[in-house]
Parts: structure tokens; sequence; C-alpha cells
């Protein structure tokens, strides 16, 4: 956690405390689960599975890729999103919020927050003034570092991003410290894993020491979506933390059996040797076009050897993981498209889905809503609008946020109980 804004040790070398730390190699973790790019995250199954079936006895694949990650998050992305969506702003606001959002694809950019809200528990929206135009865009989490007012997570100070540059063969870092109301620029050299030495003349790199915009927008330009989280803790918790075990278990099921399928594609023949030919120039015997195991005498009648699956076991082991998995996740299987008893009526699958429904309820009522509120707000505000009354329209549900709701929804934020 960080306290202050100073570039000391912990940035000098990169070196965060345990909750950073942790938070960071999560992020690492999930994005290759999203991407399905399972070789670290799941490479203690991957060994499993080459040590039982190495590459040079069987033409499969190593790891069948059920990435129900994805999955998980595409299926939140569009729960949230597939309604109606509207922005109003009242008077004049809404001309030129509808052009701000077509500038820059303002729904575009909402399903990157929803994606990045169920894979890493965080997403951030932030707002720029470039060129004498509005620049609403999502930042990935993984550059970000609140800081905190003696580490009180009530007492928000800012937040520092940290960017890579590389200039001419240099690499540098540039470092953003967001206050409310202007915002300090830094750029670092890099070293060998460390900052040497500080850039002064930040002109190359199309940066202002200071950024000042106080007189059109006096608050932070960062804006912080979380998911489910509990109280004692800032970040919120990613959609795979829970079900990522069930995930693991389920590709492997389904590996080490496809392995087995493979295996047992092309039977082998058993019978006595009296059912073989024997080969004149090599002397060997032989059974024609197949593979024969030669067993017992007295003409035995040649029959296939086959696998013993246990179908109805592993079907049912599967089942009993895929439940689990629907669990942990608030998900029933037709929200992945899989109709298990004929088609429904939209009532029933709004019984179904009600898990999930409030789940988005959730999100929205507790950082999503007033993030979007914050951020056509400060859109606004940096196009000269000051007279404005920010109303969020989910599905045809108004949501209106006066001073007071503003205050509990950042106190849930925060993590303190109201």
């Amino acid at each position: 956690m960080l306290t202050t804004f100073d570039i000391n040790d912990n940035f000098r070398r990169f070196k965060w405390d345990s909750e950073d730390t942790n938070r960071l190699s999560s992020y690492v973790r999930y994005r290759e689960l999203y991407r399905s790019e399972f070789s670290r995250p799941f490479r203690s199954v991957l060994n499993k599975l080459l040590r039982r079936y190495p590459l040079q006895d069987t033409t499969a694949q190593t790891l069948i890729e059920v990435n129900l990650f994805k999955a998980l998050t595409d299926f939140y992305k569009f729960l949230i999103t597939n309604e109606d969506f509207t922005v109003r702003t009242g008077g004049e606001g809404d001309v030129v919020w509808r052009e701000i959002a077509k500038d820059n694809n303002f729904i575009s950019v909402l399903k990157e927050v929803c994606i990045d809200n169920s894979r890493f528990g965080d997403a951030l929206f932030k707002v720029a003034f470039v060129n004498d135009k509005v620049k609403i865009f999502s930042v990935c989490p993984d550059c970000w570092f609140p800081v905190f007012d003696k580490g009180n997570l009530n007492e928000l100070l800012g937040h520092i991003l940290i960017f890579d540059i590389i200039k001419n063969g240099r690499h540098f870092k540039h470092i953003e410290k967001i206050h409310k109301g202007y915002i300090e620029n830094e750029v670092w050299e890099m070293g060998k894993e460390c900052l040497t030495s500080r850039v002064e003349n930040l002109e190359p790199f199309g940066l202002l020491p200071v950024d000042d915009f106080s007189d059109k927008w006096n608050d932070f330009v960062l804006f912080h979506v979380k998911n489910t989280t509990e109280s004692d803790t800032f970040y919120g918790e990613s959609d795979y933390k829970s079900c990522e075990s069930i995930v693991e278990e389920i590709m492997l099921t389904v590996s080490q059996n496809s392995k087995i399928i493979n295996r047992h594609a092309n039977p082998k023949l058993a019978g006595s040797i009296e059912n073989t030919e024997l080969n004149p120039i090599t002397g060997e015997r032989h059974f024609p076009n197949s593979d024969f195991i030669t067993m017992g005498k007295d003409g035995q009648k040649p029959e296939y050897i086959t696998a013993d699956l246990q179908s109805e076991a592993i079907r049912s082991h599967i089942d009993t993981l895929m439940q689990f998995f629907y669990i942990l996740t608030k998900t029933p299987p037709q929200a992945y498209g899989i109709d298990v008893s004929g088609n429904m009526s939209g009532e029933s699958l709004k019984t179904i889905l009600s898990g999930a429904i409030a789940k988005v309820k959730d999100i929205r009522a507790v950082s999503l809503t007033n993030a979007v509120v914050k951020t056509v707000e400060c859109a606004l505000a940096f196009s000269g609008i000051t007279n404005y009354n920010v109303q969020i329209e989910w599905g045809g549900a108004v949501c209106k946020l006066t001073e007071h709701d503003n205050k509990q929804v950042n106190s849930i934020i925060a993590g303190e109980q109201v």
C-alpha cells in the first residue's frame, strides 16, 4: 500500500509490499488464463500429462484447452452491456456527450472495462484533454497504484500510473501522479530493473511537468470499477479466483480421457499364432494390415482388444465438476448456450439467471454506475459544460446519484461499512 507520492526505494527498485506483489502477479496469471495461454498457469497439469502420456507415444494434443474463464468473462460483459444503455445529462450536455461518446466509441470502452473487471477484479476509466479534445479510455490496472493518506482506505489521496516508454532504443518509465485537479508527470530512465536517473526535459516525450486543470475539474480523472470484495481491501476480486481449481480439474479430466480414447481409436487384434501368416522372406509371422497380439494356441478366434472406458462414470464426473463451476460462478448452463431442458420462456430464463443478474446489479450499484457518472461529468467539465445532471439508464432503470448517494457509494468503494 502506498501512502505517499514520493519516488522512494519502493519505486526506484520496484519493490512492492506483499499486497501489491500478489495483486500484480495475479493480474499476469489472469490475463494468461483469459487468453488461453495455459503453459505457465497450469504448468503442473501439463507436466503431469507429459509424464503419463509422452508426446512421442501419441498424436493427441497435450492439454485440451477448455477455456471456461473467457466464456465466464464474456458472459458477464454481455449481461452488463446488452441492455439499452443511455446517459442523460440535461440541456446542452446531452448533445455534447453524444459527440464525446461517438468520438471515443464509449460502448467499446465500457466493454473493455467490463472484461478487466471480470478477469482482474479491477478496472479503470480515464479521462484526458488532448489537443482540445476529450479522450476517454480504459486503463489496465497492472500499471495502477492508489495512494492512501496514512494507509486509511477511506482517505484516497490519488493514483499513480506507471507506463513503459522506449525512445531511441532506450527504456524509460513515465510515472503519472494523479491528484485532484492536476497531474504531475515524471520520466525516469531505466537501468537493470530499477530507475536510474530522472529526465528533466519532458518536451521530447510530449508531457508537461504539471498538467493543472483545476479550473475545469477539481477532482481525479481516474475512476475505479471493482468486482465483489471484502470490506478490508480496496481491490476487487477476480471472477477466476473461486473457480480456477475446478476448471483445472475439468481440463485435466477431459485431456486424460482424450488421450485414452485416442490411444484406442485403432484397436489391436488378439488371437492364436495359427491365425497369422508366415512371411517366407523374413521368416516372421504377421496378420495382414493390423496390429496383432498372439495369445493362446489351437486356432483361437481373433478378437479386437477394446478399452472399457466407463463412459457413464466419466460423464458423471465431468457433470459434477461443471455443477461446482456453475455454483461458484453464479451462472447456469444456459448462460453458455447449453439448453438442458428444451426451449425455455423468458421468465424461466430470468429465474435461472437470477444469481448472475443479482451480481451484475451489485457491480452496477457499488462501483460501475458511479464510475460512469464521474467519467461523464469529467468529460463534460473538460468540454466547458458546468450545468449538468447526469443520469444513467440501464435497460430502462434510471440511476441518478444525489450527493448523499455519492457519499454512500464512495464509502462502499473504499471498504467502509454503511
